[in-house]
């Protein structure tokens, strides 16, 4: 297995090790073949030299081969170490500084191999080529001397291991960190915008609220009250009765506005929706003398409550618009239910115009239906009136 990768803190104290152990070697092995003739002496330098460099062509920054490395030492360190203690018939281990490399080096993938060899095998082997006479004692040493510099590598490869280890996780620790600093950053700012978002929200919600509202509810009393001026003078009676009923128009107004700053639905509780815009049209036609015919199609059904409440400001503003804009003096009203839908048609008399112009009202009506996913649609021609059809999908349940 190659690795390209620097060296470790630890794999260059290795190295000052080796070559201190080589240098040792060196100066030894120079001393105790001093007698011998100088091919011996140049083949013993040749040697030291050979079991120091080679290895390195495999142990080295950047390139860490741990297959390649410990046979190298193999057929370089362990000849040297069989010749010199051949020549001074002595335990010369400078066999021991690879040993603890190789220990370091050992993964899962050649363990199986290294360990038996350099802990075991080698020990043996060199017991018995060169000091057969000596006792086990001696060969129980070589071999606790090759597992203790073994073990030595070994445990320093763990350290390593452990202190990168726990880098990575400072590292992941940190990324983690500041990317949860960013998001936490990023949720401030979505939930400032939320916050204005819900502002703008609500500040169109009580605009096209008290709209709806106030201007049907205007509508009605100025037409009344135009109705009152002239019986002031016809019938007094009759106008005290009808600024009665105005008064009481005007309370439920303010009632209505309030409901609606509470977002509340006009009349709550199970009054069925054709109800409640029935008594609506009946309230504007008693007020504005206008003839006003509403019908229902199709079976009733319960309905959300926001669905009735988008639908009875739909009739509100139709109603207002028709008789404020168009002057009309008869509007039809059908509400039809389907399984999948409800829908509203307003259509009045009145002058109607060929160049619709969208206003606050219109898009107030618009904004609430395409909230709930359905269809406004206005339709107008001058002197043949106008028509708002109001479609909103709802789920009629099964009854049981």
């Amino acid at each position: 297995m190659i690795q390209r990768r620097p060296w470790h803190g630890v794999e260059w104290s290795l190295f000052i090790v080796l070559t201190g152990a080589a240098l040792l070697g060196l100066l030894y092995g120079c001393l105790h073949v001093a007698e011998q003739p100088f091919s011996h002496i140049l083949l013993t330098i040749l040697a030291i030299l050979l079991s120091y460099g080679v290895p390195f062509l495999f142990w080295r920054p950047y390139y860490v081969n741990t297959t390649c490395y410990p046979i190298a030492v193999l057929l370089t360190g362990i000849p040297l170490q069989i010749y010199l203690a051949w020549m001074e018939q002595d335990a010369l281990l400078t066999i021991n500084c690879p040993i603890m490399v190789i220990g370091f080096l050992t993964d899962r993938k050649n363990a199986w191999w290294t360990a038996p060899i350099f802990m075991l095998g080698m020990p043996v082997a060199y017991f018995f080529l060169l000091h057969s006479g000596m006792g086990v004692g001696q060969l129980f040493s070589f071999i606790l001397n090759a597992v203790l510099f073994f073990a030595i590598g070994l445990s320093l490869q763990r350290v390593v291991t452990s202190n990168e280890h726990t880098e990575k996780l400072l590292e992941e620790n940190q990324r983690q960190y500041h990317l949860i600093h960013e998001q936490n950053n990023v949720l401030e700012q979505y939930a400032n915008q939320i916050e204005q978002l819900t502002l703008v929200e609500e500040r169109n919600r009580m605009a096209r609220e008290l709209h709806d509202t106030v201007g049907h509810t205007f509508t009605s009393v100025i037409m009344g009250m135009d109705a009152v001026s002239y019986l002031i003078e016809v019938s007094p009676e009759k106008a005290k009765e009808k600024l009665d009923v105005l008064r009481g128009v005007t309370r439920a107004g303010l009632e209505e506005v309030r409901r609606s700053i509470h977002q509340m639905v006009p009349q709550e509780g199970d009054v069925l929706l054709s109800h409640q815009l029935s008594h609506l049209a009946n309230e504007f036609a008693l007020h504005t003398g206008t003839h006003i015919e509403f019908t229902t199609v199709s079976e009733e059904f319960d309905i959300p409550k926001l669905t009735k409440l988008s639908l009875i400001r739909c009739l509100q503003e139709s109603l207002t618009n028709a008789k404020r804009h168009g002057k009309a003096s008869s509007i039809q009203i059908v509400l039809t239910y389907a399984d999948d839908q409800v829908s509203l048609r307003v259509e009045d008399d009145g002058v109607g115009t060929s160049d619709l112009k969208v206003g606050f009202g219109i898009n107030a009506m618009q904004e609430r239906i395409s909230a709930l996913q359905g269809m406004l649609s206005v339709h107008s021609l001058s002197e043949q009136g106008t028509v708002v059809h109001c479609t909103i999908p709802v789920k009629r349940l099964p009854s049981f």
